[in-house]
C-alpha cells in the first residue's frame, strides 16, 4: 500500500503514511496544540482592547487631576507587558522557534502576576469583594500555571514540534 499523502513509498500500517510524511506530520502544530494556538490569539486581542480602554480612562483622569498615581502606572506598565508577551510568544510558537517552550512559560506566568495584581492586591488593600469578573481572571491564570507549563515542560510532543 502506497502513502496517502505523497503516493510514492510504503506506508505504515497504522497511519497510513510513510516516514518522511510521518515526520513532517509530527511537526505540525496540531492537536492539543491547537488550544494554545487560540489562547495566545486571543491573550493578543483581549490585551490590545485592555490597553486601549485602560490608557483612554488614564489620559481623562489625567486631563481632570493632572497627577498620575504609582498604581495606575504599575498598571500600564502590567498592560504593556501583558500585550507584547502574547504577541512575541504568538510569534515565536506559530514560527515554531526553538526558544518557543521557555516564551510560553513566561508568557503563562506573566499572565497570572498581571491577574494577582490585578485581582488580589485590589481586594487586600481596597478591602473589597471578588466580583465575577476577578475570578474569571484568577480561573484563567491559574489553567495556564497549573495546566500549561508542566505541558510545555514535560511534553515530548513540545520536543518534536518546536525543537528540531
Amino acid at each position: 500500500m502506497k502513502c496517502i499523502e505523497c503516493k510514492r513509498f510504503y506506508a505504515n500500517k497504522e497511519s497510513g503514511l510513510c516516514n518522511a510524511c510521518e515526520n513532517i506530520e509530527l511537526r505540525k502544530i496540531n492537536g492539543l496544540l491547537y488550544l494554545p494556538a487560540i489562547g495566545l490569539i486571543l491573550a493578543i486581542v483581549r490585551s490590545a482592547q485592555e490597553l486601549y480602554s485602560f490608557t483612554m480612562i488614564v489620559i481623562d483622569h489625567f486631563d481632570e487631576m493632572s497627577f498620575v498615581s504609582f498604581d495606575v502606572m504599575a498598571a500600564v506598565a502590567f498592560l504593556i507587558a501583558d500585550f507584547l508577551t502574547p504577541l512575541y510568544a504568538s510569534l515565536s510558537f506559530f514560527r515554531r522557534k526553538k526558544n518557543t517552550r521557555k516564551v510560553m512559560i513566561i508568557f503563562y506566568l506573566i499572565g497570572m502576576i498581571s491577574a494577582l495584581y490585578f485581582t488580589v492586591l485590589h481586594v487586600a488593600v481596597d478591602n473589597a469583594h471578588y466580583e465575577k469578573e476577578d475570578v474569571k481572571i484568577l480561573v484563567n491564570g491559574l489553567l495556564g500555571v497549573v495546566i500549561w507549563i508542566p505541558y510545555f515542560l514535560l511534553s515530548k510532543r513540545i520536543n518534536i514540534v518546536f525543537c528540531r
